[in-house]
């Protein structure tokens, strides 16, 4: 790895994505970049306490010394989203550990997110990074299929309450179990190889799902699938209402997951894809789980 600063011509990655043409993204660079940083934090997530918002000083001091810290700039200087990674160790490899990257409710599924990850990406290879790591919600839908499908990322880790509990609008106060995704930017990236749909439907699934008179669907009990090269492992379709209005059954999902995810990465598993089954009107998600190849 080099420690040098690289320079990254952001304009002609995003050029490649469908963006707002009204949208910059670039390295945060002054006082008031990293006060709209931290705002766009706040935006983001919801955070009402100002305890959960990243230290502007702490975010100048990475983005100077191999971190990266990244704005989504309107014209006005208002900053729609932003990423801030810094340097550490992933295994026995040096990584970005990228702790945020967040849009603005108005901006969000319009292409900022992808595009402030795919500058982080050639930022980070331009300065001798290969690997990106970053911490999410497993039982966030739309982050996993981003993160798994959209990026190319895996998942190896999960850590039961990784933050404790949080208060902000997403975690509602609920126990923050996250899963670590792992996203080869090098040599060593593979490409992804979605399940055909006719082989996903019969793989083995790992949490057993009933349905309540209501309609909602409520996990039952976890099959272990020990010799299975491929399984699937089912989560919960709007985890956010499900924590604000059905908030019991929310937590019987973080307990089914938890336990489903953790025995299939023991036994070598790991999430390597997001595979969506239609069903009528409904949709349901699940992990696809891998079992790891020896020395993978």
């Amino acid at each position: 790895m080099t420690a040098t600063r690289a320079s990254v011509n952001a304009e002609e990655i995003v050029q490649q994505i469908e963006l707002e043409p009204d949208v910059t993204i670039r390295r945060a660079a002054s006082p008031a970049d990293y006060r709209e940083c931290q705002e766009a934090q706040r935006a983001a997530w919801g955070v009402k306490d100002n305890g959960y918002l990243v230290p502007i000083a702490t975010m100048v001091g990475a983005n100077l010394h191999g971190g990266i810290v990244l704005g989504a700039f309107l014209p006005d200087g208002r900053a729609v989203g932003m990423s801030f990674g810094f340097l550490g160790v992933v295994g026995d490899r040096v990584a970005l550990y990228s702790q945020l990257t967040g849009v603005v409710p108005q901006y969000q599924s319009r292409g900022v997110g992808y595009a402030l990850k795919m500058v982080q990406k050639y930022i980070a290879l331009a300065e001798g990074v290969e690997l990106i790591a970053w911490a999410f919600d497993p039982l966030q839908a739309g982050n996993a299929h981003f993160n798994l499908e959209r990026l190319g990322a895996r998942v190896c880790r999960y850590i039961d309450d990784m933050y404790g509990p949080r208060t902000d609008a997403l975690n509602a106060g609920a126990p923050t179990d996250r899963v670590i995704a792992e996203w080869e930017i090098g040599p060593k990236a593979a490409p992804r190889r979605p399940v055909p749909v006719g082989v996903a439907a019969h793989l083995p699934r790992l949490i057993e799902v009933s349905r309540r008179r209501d309609g909602l669907r409520v996990p039952a009990s976890y099959r272990p699938a020990p010799h299975a090269p491929t399984v699937l492992l089912e989560l919960p379709r709007r985890i956010a209402e499900l924590r604000r209005d059905q908030p019991d059954l929310a937590e019987g999902w973080r307990r089914a997951v938890r336990e489903a995810f953790l025995a299939s990465l023991e036994a070598g598993y790991e999430a390597v894809g997001l595979f969506r089954e239609t069903d009528g009107a409904e949709r349901h998600d699940y992990y696809v789980l891998d079992r790891r190849k020896p020395g993978g």
